[in-house]
């Protein structure tokens, strides 16, 4: 079934969702965003109706997605007009019942991966946690996700957090090691990108084994002497030493 569909928030996962959906042969129709540019842009991508003022919302559209910061919900649900359209937000540390006010038909549409606007994702491979006030609305939500995405699964709110919080070390916590390594590289005139093929065999290992079989290095193998060097290497780095320790530690913990 062909749906009308609009967006709440112009940002990455509006993009990313947008251009999937309008893919599966959906109508987007509107774009509302605080940024009227970004707005623009992005309903221009699909001859929209764009705005940067909630009270323009289209009551009558099949599905509403709200693609904006898990703390800007509240705000954006309590200046909407009533509505019995299906308004569903796109976040996994918010519950469902937030957008009680909004409509009788609400949704949870969480696409769990991480979004950047110009970096291309395989959509049929991102995991969808979908959650619903009504049958009716979550099987109508679940065709708009089958229709872009081969891992489509019902996941409560507390169930979604939990999978929130593991993908902020999997993801967020694990990027900004990457940073920090990038940064200590560039302070010794040396390359970060010698690490990038290394980078990708860690994550494709655990596609097979789990992270548990997969981890090497010299904490997790006792290597004292190794550890020692990377410690006086750091000694002018308090901070990355704190974190090193740490870490460090914990590997050991885990090899018991």
């Amino acid at each position: 079934m062909k749906l009308k569909i609009g967006f709440i928030g112009s940002g990455n996962v509006a993009w990313h969702l947008a251009h999937a959906l309008d893919s599966a042969g959906h109508t987007i129709s509107q774009v509302i965003s605080r940024n009227e540019n970004h707005a623009k842009e992005l309903a221009g991508k699909f001859g929209a109706f764009f705005s940067n003022r909630l009270d323009t919302f289209d009551t009558r559209l099949d599905v509403c997605l709200i693609c904006v910061s898990d703390d800007q919900i509240d705000q954006v649900i309590n200046a909407l007009p009533a509505s019995t359209c299906i308004i569903a937000h796109t976040c996994g540390s918010q519950p469902l019942d937030v957008l009680q006010p909004a409509s009788p038909n609400i949704g949870v549409f969480y696409p769990l991966q991480s979004f950047s606007k110009h970096k291309v994702v395989d959509m049929y491979k991102v995991p969808f946690l979908l959650e619903a006030s009504n049958n009716r609305t979550f099987d109508r939500l679940e065709s708009l996700a089958d229709g872009i995405s081969n891992k489509v699964s019902r996941a409560n709110s507390e169930t979604r957090l939990k999978y929130h919080l593991a993908a902020v070390f999997v993801n967020n916590f694990v990027n900004n090691l990457f940073d920090k390594a990038a940064q200590y590289l560039e302070a010794s005139h040396l390359d970060f990108s010698v690490l990038k093929p290394i980078i990708l065999e860690t994550a494709s290992k655990v596609q097979e084994l789990t992270p548990k079989e997969a981890q090497t290095g010299p904490a997790r193998r006792g290597d004292i002497e190794t550890l020692t060097k990377h410690r006086k290497l750091l000694a002018n780095h308090p901070r990355l030493l704190e974190l090193y320790d740490f870490l460090s530690s914990d590997l050991g913990q885990s090899e018991e």
